[in-house]
């Protein structure tokens, strides 16, 4: 019998740098000082998915979540953002679960389908969650503020019921 390597799943860390990959594209478009803070959250979080460090992980997703907010203040219009800001929660909460998988499970486990499952459900969530703030942008913009504040609430009210998981 065989010791069980207790490093992140593969797929969920390679789904993980996707998703960080494509939060540094939209900090590149946006600006300087947003490329530099994702390029740092790629390294960071791609240190923590080798090395299974939840710290660095999550320092990883703080970095990749400065550099949308950086994009937004050099003036990136919201539909960027808020394609960045799925990205770089996307990026965190799936390299969370290969760490979370690699020291339950280990990494020898077949765990593809659990992986695929949550990585989908981040996603439809994270998805949900964007539109509706877009919706509450859009619905601000056209000087409705009650539409807005439902929309809003809306999505902390998915937000929350998708932490809660």
């Amino acid at each position: 019998m065989s010791e069980i390597t207790r490093k992140p799943a593969l797929l969920s860390v390679s789904l993980s740098i996707v998703g960080a990959g494509i939060c540094l594209v939209v900090a590149a478009v946006s600006s300087s000082t947003a490329l530099a803070a994702a390029a740092i959250g790629v390294v960071v979080l791609g240190i923590g998915l080798v090395a299974g460090g939840r710290r660095a992980v999550t320092a990883g997703g703080v970095a990749l979540f400065a550099a949308v907010v950086f994009g937004g203040l050099a003036g990136s219009g919201p539909e960027l953002l808020l394609v960045g800001l799925l990205a770089a929660v996307f990026a965190w909460d799936v390299g969370e679960n290969a760490i979370g998988i690699g020291e339950q499970l280990g990494r020898e486990t077949d765990t593809a389908r659990a992986e695929l499952v949550h990585a989908a459900s981040t996603l439809v969530v994270g998805v949900v969650a964007t539109v509706l703030g877009y919706g509450a942008y859009r619905a601000a913009g056209g000087g409705q503020p009650v539409t807005a504040l439902v929309f809003l609430l809306l999505g902390v009210v998915a937000l929350v019921a998708a932490l809660r998981d």
